[in-house]
Parts: structure tokens; C-alpha cells; sequence
């Protein structure tokens, strides 16, 4: 299997996991996964509840009739308004957090199933690197796959050349900054001022940062961890000998996430097409369609959670595979 420039494996240098510890990782990321999903459907199905009985209670409103000049002082409408809010803004944080937590658990069980395939081992720096909670040191963070040499030197130059329109000469010619600082970031970069006053790019230990470093576009644009291509996995499975029931489950994980992954770009780009281009054609049918691709997009995540599963739950049978 093909794992050159891959984000999937490290081939970096650290204290190899066993297998009982990358059991026990896995088995501690599906009940967490589990949880902040079951959470996140909790959190839905209020929000929902408040939106029906807000709609209930302002029917009864408008039935009511207030005298002149009509000010209206309602504690438990401004409550009921209140915990509507509140509920809102749970139900999206825990979306975030479900995020998260499925692209984490999907990027460790791909690194274990691939580092079983091929031989490799994995590193708890590598298993922990997608952790939405924890800060890596300096020393961690040397032991992930490198960022590519070219995007940070490419980096450099941009926020060189954003800091040297602070010179007013420059400024003046009409340069607009090229958004240095937001390529770094992207890359899994951040600016750190040394004590003579100059700019160096430092590589930054918070989850975000080793999302992007890791996924890249992949990460920014869809949230999405990178895995190995569908074809590319089940091609290995067969190459090693699995057996038929155990590929045939990977694959049907992989290509759920695949559709999904898909619905999500075409949702993006029909979206896209309708504020910049105008489209005024049919637009009843359009939004349909742009309704029914988001609500498909909008599984990405418990698919992930579903993929993960798959890809552990077969595991030990890969390792068996590698004995025999």
C-alpha cells in the first residue's frame, strides 16, 4: 500500500504502542464518540421540543388582547426565549465537538489498520496528534510527519513580505498584504517574535494547528481527517489476505464516508453557483436539491464514528493475518 506523503502513518522516530494499548485507545475513543454524539442528538431533540412549544405559546400570545400603549412584561416568554437561545447555542458547540471527536477516532483506527498492513507501528504522539484538547511541545510535535519543506519556506516568504509592507515606501506603491500569517496558520504554522524583534515561524502545538497540519485541505474545507482512498484500502486488505467479510465491511464504511464527502462538495458548490452566478432557473428545485445534499453532508460525521468502528472491529483479524 502506497503510504508515501501520506498523513495516515508516521515513519518518525518514537516509542512504538503495543497492540494492547492502541486496543485500549480505541476502545476508549468509541465510548467517546459515542457519548458526545448520543449528547449532540440530546441536544438536537431539545432544541426542537423549545422550537414547538415557542411556536405554541406565541399562537396563544396572539390571541391575547393588551390595553394601550401595549407593553408587554412576560418573564416566562422572555425564560422560555432564553432557554431557546441557550439551547441553540449548545446544540451547535456539541455538533463542533462531535466533529472532532469523529475525525479523531477515524484517524487513529486508519493509522492502526494501515500501520498493520504495511508493518509500521505507531507512536503515541502520532495517535494522540488529532486530540481536540491537549497541547503538544516542541519536542511532540518534531516527532510528526514534517511539514513539507517547500510550504514552509513558502510560508516565510509570505509573512516576510506581509511584514515588509509596514514600510511605508512599500505601502505607498499600492502592495496589498498576501495573508502570510493565514498560510502559516494552515500549514500548522504560527509567528513568534524573538528578542531582537524578528519574525520566525514556529510550528504550533494546539489541536487546531495539528489538524491542519495533518488533513490539510481536507481538514479546513470539510472537516475531514485524511484517510487512505477506498480503492487503495481495499486493495491492500485483499493483497494481505483478509477475509472477504472483513473487506467487504471496510468498504462499505469507506464508500458511506465517500458519499457523504461527496454530497458535501456538490451542497458547497451548488451553493456557490446560486450567490455568484445568479442561477434563477428553476431555483425551487435547486434549493431542493441543495437541501436534500446538505442533509446527506450532515451524516459525515456519525459515519466517521461508523467507519472507525469498522476498521476496530476488524482489526484483529488483520493482526492475525500478519502471524499467520
Amino acid at each position: 500500500m502506497r503510504i508515501e506523503g501520506s498523513a495516515v502513518l508516521t515513519a518518525t522516530p518514537g516509542e512504538a504502542m503495543s497492540n494492547e494499548a492502541i486496543d485500549h485507545v480505541l476502545h476508549a475513543l468509541t465510548g467517546a464518540a459515542d457519548r458526545i454524539a448520543a449528547d449532540y442528538a440530546a441536544a438536537v431533540r431539545l432544541r426542537q421540543e423549545l422550537y414547538e412549544s415557542d411556536g405554541r405559546s406565541a399562537r396563544l400570545r396572539a390571541a391575547e388582547t393588551w390595553p394601550p400603549p401595549g407593553l408587554r412584561i412576560d418573564p416566562l416568554e422572555s425564560l422560555g426565549a432564553r432557554q431557546t437561545l441557550l439551547a441553540e447555542e449548545t446544540a451547535e458547540k456539541l455538533e463542533d465537538a462531535v466533529a472532532v471527536f469523529a475525525a479523531w477516532y477515524a484517524d487513529v483506527a486508519a493509522c492502526a489498520v494501515v500501520a498493520q498492513l504495511v508493518g509500521a507501528r505507531l507512536t503515541p504522539v502520532r495517535v494522540a496528534a488529532a486530540d481536540p484538547y491537549t497541547h503538544m511541545n516542541e519536542h511532540q510535535l518534531s516527532l510528526l510527519p514534517a511539514i513539507p519543506e517547500a510550504d514552509r519556506e513558502l510560508a516565510e516568504l509570505a509573512v516576510w513580505m506581509d511584514e515588509s509592507l509596514t514600510d511605508v515606501r512599500l505601502g505607498d506603491r499600492g502592495l496589498a498584504p498576501v495573508g502570510g500569517r493565514d498560510f502559516a496558520a494552515e500549514i500548522g504554522l504560527t509567528v513568534r517574535r524573538t528578542l531582537d524583534g524578528r519574525s520566525v515561524l514556529v510550528q504550533d502545538g494546539w489541536a487546531e494547528a495539528r489538524r491542519r497540519r495533518l488533513w490539510g485541505r481536507m481538514w479546513l474545507d470539510h472537516q475531514m481527517p485524511l484517510l487512505p482512498p477506498t480503492g487503495e484500502l481495499v486493495r491492500a486488505l485483499n493483497e494481505a489476505g483478509a477475509e472477504p467479510g472483513t473487506v467487504e465491511a471496510i468498504r462499505e464504511a469507506s464508500r458511506a464516508v465517500d458519499a457523504a464527502l461527496g454530497a458535501k462538495i456538490r451542497a458547497h458548490d451548488l451553493n456557490t453557483r446560486m450567490e455568484e452566478e445568479g442561477l434563477t432557473d428553476n431555483i425551487p428545485a435547486l434549493d431542493a436539491e441543495a437541501v436534500l445534499l446538505w442533509r446527506q453532508a450532515d451524516e459525515l460525521p456519525h459515519l466517521l464514528i461508523a467507519y472507525a468502528r469498522a476498521l476496530t472491529d476488524h482489526l484483529p483479524r488483520l493482526r492475525l493475518l500478519r502471524r499467520g
